[in-house]
């Protein structure tokens, strides 16, 4: 699978934040921790391009293989192309989404792999507080 890694920086924000105790993120970073999965923005080869409908995308650098993220099916690499049926092209989205939902209710994600379409159900009773 083919990335081109043009990470983009995300300047607005005003430092480190936490949307509750399963997501961490730094607004002057490039990168978003989730559940054990370290998500950043990427610019997007011409076919991924094609598939999500834009030029930028979010892309799972990591999934640790014993956290959430992975044992729910995400794998390293996978295209981020929703999340709770919200279109995501960069981190303020998914941020945003998350930030509007219950931390106790599930996060649905929609993924391309490479190869094709996953719909991943995240519902961590075990990573809450």
């Amino acid at each position: 699978m083919k990335l081109s890694l043009g990470i983009q920086q995300d300047g607005r924000g005003d430092g480190q934040g936490r949307l509750d105790g399963r997501v961490h993120y730094d607004a002057h970073k490039t990168t978003l921790n989730l559940l054990g999965m370290t998500l950043t923005e990427v610019t997007l080869d011409e076919e991924r391009s094609k598939k999500l409908g834009s030029k930028q995308g979010v892309v799972v650098l990591l999934a640790d293989r014993d956290r959430d993220a992975y044992l729910a099916g995400v794998r390293n690499g996978d295209l981020v192309a929703e999340v709770n049926s919200t279109r995501i092209t960069r981190l303020q989205d998914v941020r945003r989404v998350l930030s509007e939902q219950d931390p106790h209710e599930p996060i649905f994600m929609f993924l391309w792999d490479g190869t094709g379409w996953r719909f991943v159900n995240l519902s961590f009773i075990t990573s809450l507080p």
